[in-house]
């Protein structure tokens, strides 16, 4: 498929998370959001591409414009997935944030792996609960 062909499926809720290594929620964000999707029904949540987002390629703004909602995971208080996605005008219907939310707390700079099994858990566990509440949202 070119660029200016539309995409022929669009997951319904589009998961953007932060895939930032050099901290310990950047690297758990990502890690547990890869375990939920593995548990999530694909043909309704996909994971989307913060970083095509943030470069402008037109092929995955409009797989995003055309899902249903925008669930955003952020690892700390930089934001970067939020203000990418905002940066773009793109709305946000969920959003987590593990140091905010969970408070998780932040271990760095080059420390990725320094978090607990039980943050783990309570990460995959908590973006799970939000994506439900995405899906009952727009059912």
């Amino acid at each position: 498929m070119s660029d200016n062909e539309p995409d022929k499926e669009t997951s319904r809720h589009a998961l953007f998370c932060c895939f930032g290594c050099m901290s310990s929620v950047g690297t758990l964000t990502a890690m547990a959001m890869l375990e939920a999707y593995k548990r999530l029904d694909h043909e309704r949540f996909g994971l989307f591409c913060t970083s095509a987002i943030a470069a402008g390629i037109p092929k995955h703004r409009r797989s995003t414009d055309n899902a249903e909602s925008i669930i955003a995971i952020d690892g700390c208080y930089n934001h970067c997935t939020q203000k990418i996605l905002e940066s773009a005008g793109l709305h946000i219907d969920k959003y987590l944030n593990l140091l905010h939310d969970l408070k998780i707390p932040k271990l760095g700079p080059f420390r990725p792996f320094d978090y607990t099994e039980d943050n783990f858990n309570k990460a995959v566990s908590a973006i799970m609960d939000i994506c439900e509440q995405s899906t009952s949202k727009h059912a």
